[in-house]
């Protein structure tokens, strides 16, 4: 059963995925933090916060303590720095050999026992409107490269074995709106039905739904 709050284009209910996750003293990377809208969700001005726009970085200062200009693959920070690393709406916008560079500096960062949070779309008709969409990726492709996935035969050399799928929740869209019923005669009776028989079946099944992205949990295994 699909829990009707991830019927959203909305971050929040994703957000709160992550935040399930730090703990007081968690030492928290957000990698293009944009107007730091995930900080503000968590109550928090002390997330390291990493972005490409030095115009963003500049704005961001005025009201978050570590903010950081830098641009990805790279990560400017020592290695085991961070208890968890989240990243929101960035990997759809690299290259499979940067989203592969990127990959190995997110484990490069993140302590052991730490959480990898990756949010993305998938492929829907909308996903190419946003001219520095890349590629969509599935979470399969973080699973085949950090985690030990059976039958995976990885083009690329696997980064790591030492992750695990925590959590894995899909966001989704309701299609219904797309089912024109304008030209329906309303006194033919048959067309009547199957109006009332769809509209309840937008309200009270799932049957309409299209998965358009998801949030992925990893924790990182000593």
């Amino acid at each position: 059963m699909v829990d009707k709050k991830y019927i959203t284009h909305s971050r929040e209910p994703f957000f709160e995925i992550a935040f399930k996750y730090i703990k007081s003293g968690s030492k928290v990377l957000d990698v293009g933090p944009g107007n730091g809208s995930f900080s503000k969700f968590c109550g928090r001005n002390d997330f390291y916060l990493l972005d490409g726009n030095e115009d963003t970085v500049e704005i961001l200062k005025k009201n978050y303590k570590n903010v950081y200009f830098g641009r990805i693959p790279k990560i400017p920070f020592e290695d085991n720095k961070f208890d968890l690393i989240h990243c929101s709406h960035i990997v759809e916008h690299l290259y499979p050999n940067e989203l592969y560079d990127f990959l190995k500096e997110l484990d490069r960062t993140l302590n052991s026992g730490g959480y990898l949070v990756i949010s993305t779309p998938l492929f829907w008709e909308g996903f190419y409107n946003d001219l520095s969409h890349i590629k969509p990726y599935n979470p399969k492709v973080f699973q085949k490269y950090l985690c030990m996935l059976k039958g995976a035969n990885p083009s690329r050399k696997s980064i790591s074995t030492r992750y695990e799928v925590i959590e894995l929740k899909f966001r989704y869209r309701n299609n219904y709106d797309r089912f024109n019923f304008v030209n329906f005669k309303r006194s033919n009776l048959i067309n009547k039905f199957f109006e009332l028989i769809f509209s309840r079946l937008s309200k009270n099944s799932f049957f309409f739904l299209e998965k358009t992205g998801y949030t992925l949990v990893l924790k990182k295994h000593e």
